[in-house]
């Protein structure tokens, strides 16, 4: 009993690989061989600056795949050290991952066999060592921790040859099918805590995702049904890879459970920024858990090449949102409301004491009370998300 707290920190789709010598054909800005000066333009070493002078400390560190691009074996064991040597900094003792499309050799470049080379990596990649059996045989792995229960899914299980026939071609979604949904159920149900933090982790995205004109047909087959089964079970979060388009949204399961689902975006992979300007992203969460309700607060740091990490404006994803509020929007407008009665401007960690639940909405809720607030002619200044200034009441 009693309250859980667990910090994340999320580093997604790196697509590490060689340094190419057609530029136009290099699809990430971090090489496994690159230089790290200037700083700026390095993301690893950018981001390890930022960690130190932000003092960022978390507890696990998850990757959603897409270690490396096109299951290149040099810029698999690059991406990883990548990615250990982050978790190393950020304080954290506990690493876990899931593959992606593009760490499985599915068309079969390197190898007869789709696996071959994420298998060989070892290093504890994706997992320890302990919950790799379950996760390459039966397409997943649960960890258990004091505070929390990590499902991790393998969603390219599947991809094990390549097919011209594009909608039965395996190397274009993920799956999960009837069985593995079965053999999860079993294990929820004998192993149900819900004062832990439930938290599913897989690359492919579980439901459709087609803003932006990133495609719609690379979703998990059956991942409606996965989430209807999380649901049921109250998990508290699914964070996913693939698209390098962040998002944040709720999934409403049959049960009545809205589930948020995080698309992490990219940490360094440039595709995206090319075809819709959408550019590289690092999540820090902070996840509390009470009574069997958990809220969490989301810092997104946003990578600009020559300009390196920041979080001070509305760069695709804003650096501060949240998940977790359920409750009616008025009840925080009534607080802000309250506040600005008795003086007409406010410095904003003001509203913040006086309205601690604006720290777990989605940026689509912060939207919604900006409007609220303004209606009341209370003004903010800029996005709830980019941490205005200060609020002040406009009115008579």
């Amino acid at each position: 009993m009693g309250k859980k707290l667990l910090r994340i920190a999320i580093i997604s789709d790196l697509h590490c690989h060689p340094e190419l010598e057609d530029s136009k054909k290099n699809s990430t800005l971090l090489f496994s061989a690159k230089l790290r000066s200037p700083v700026n333009e390095h993301p690893v070493e950018d981001l390890l600056e930022v960690i130190a002078k932000d003092q960022i400390e978390v507890d696990v560190v998850l990757s959603p795949g897409d270690i490396t691009h096109q299951s290149d074996q040099q810029g698999f064991f690059s991406g990883w050290s990548y990615i250990k040597e982050l978790a190393a900094a950020l304080g954290s003792k506990q690493l876990y991952a899931t593959i992606g499309n593009h760490d499985v050799d599915s068309r079969h470049k390197a190898s007869a066999y789709s696996f071959d080379i994420p298998k060989k990596v070892k290093q504890n990649f994706p997992l320890p060592e302990a919950y790799l059996e379950s996760f390459w045989g039966s397409g997943f792995s649960f960890i258990e921790d004091k505070d929390f229960q990590l499902l991790v899914i393998n969603s390219t299980h599947y991809h094990t040859h390549y097919s011209t026939d594009k909608d039965g071609n395996p190397t274009i979604k993920g799956k999960i099918d009837s069985n593995q949904l079965e053999a999860i159920e079993k294990y929820l149900s004998e192993n149900n805590d819900d004062e832990k933090i439930k938290i599913m982790l897989c690359h492919h995205h579980p439901v459709n995702h087609a803003r932006r004109g990133l495609g719609d047909d690379d979703f998990i087959t059956n991942g409606e049904d996965l989430l209807h089964l999380l649901g049921r079970f109250k998990f508290d979060l699914v964070i996913h890879g693939h698209k390098h388009d962040p998002l944040l949204r709720y999934f409403p399961t049959s049960c009545g459970v809205d589930i948020p689902i995080l698309s992490s975006g990219s940490f360094s992979a440039t595709d995206q920024i090319l075809y819709a300007t959408i550019f590289n992203y690092f999540h820090v969460l902070e996840i509390s858990k009470e009574n069997g309700h958990a809220v969490a607060t989301i810092e997104t740091y946003t990578f600009r090449n020559k300009i390196g990490w920041g979080k001070t404006r509305d760069d695709g994803f804003l650096p501060f949102t949240g998940f977790g509020y359920k409750e009616d929007l008025l009840k925080i407008e009534s607080k802000v409301v309250t506040l600005l009665k008795s003086k007409s401007f406010v410095e904003w960690p003001e509203v913040l004491i006086a309205a601690p639940e604006i720290a777990y909405l989605t940026a689509q809720q912060q939207e919604t009370l900006k409007n609220m607030l303004e209606a009341k002619k209370i003004y903010l200044g800029d996005k709830i998300g980019v941490g205005p200034k200060h609020a002040y009441y406009a009115g008579n």
